[in-house]
């Protein structure tokens, strides 16, 4: 009887322990679930608000242009060099694909501080074309420089984001297409677990009109 009595008691013991794991089991994946949730949710807020933050950047950048444009008795959509760094040398800001960005350049007047690069025609807004750009001219991907500002150049020495940025500049129509003025869509597109895209749009126009 004894003998049984102690073996019914360690079978007990064995069931109270493998219950105690299981308990303990599923308490730390319920924790781990859950911080795990709250950094996910933590990073994907942080990344829409970058986005949202560089999305705006790019309009305000354009607007700049038409204002300093009205002010220096240019034609308003004018991509005028001593506004402007123009590598393609486009004189009009048309319907077509851009990156442009702040160079921070204000203290060297040889030298304008928003840089404008009008992407190749053939570029098309697709997945592939943005993670992997044909030519370095339609490389949309952001890095981070030594004072933590996003830029296209991504010298070797700064820092890849999973951040693309580009602006689409399209014709406005209501009916027909509107003169003088331009729809604009800032794009960010941010590759961090999945592919998100975010949108910021405004219509501009030439205020001598």
């Amino acid at each position: 009887m004894k003998t049984g009595f102690k073996n019914n008691k360690w079978w007990f013991t064995m069931v109270e322990l493998l219950v105690a794991i299981l308990i303990f089991t599923l308490w730390w994946l319920s924790a781990y679930l859950l911080v795990y949730s709250a950094m996910s949710s933590s990073v994907k807020a942080k990344n829409e608000m970058i986005a949202w933050n560089l999305a705006r950047e790019k309009i305000e950048l354009v607007k700049n242009i038409r204002d300093t444009n009205w002010v220096r008795s240019l034609d308003w959509n004018r991509l005028d060099n001593w506004v402007v760094e123009n590598p393609w040398s486009v004189p009009y800001l048309t319907w077509g694909y851009y990156k442009i960005e702040n160079s921070f350049q204000l203290d060297d007047a040889s030298r304008p501080s928003i840089k404008i690069i009008k992407m190749s025609p053939s570029f098309t807004e697709t997945k592939n074309n943005i993670l992997n750009p044909a030519t370095i001219q339609d490389r949309t991907m952001l890095c981070l420089d030594d004072k933590w500002r996003y830029n296209y150049t991504c010298s070797p020495w700064e820092k890849p984001t999973k951040f693309y940025a580009l602006l689409k500049v399209s014709p406005l129509v209501s009916t027909v297409a509107v003169d003088n003025a331009f729809r604009l869509d800032a794009i960010i597109y941010n590759y961090d677990r999945s592919f998100n895209k975010y949108v910021v749009s405004t219509i501009i126009t030439d205020w001598k009109r």
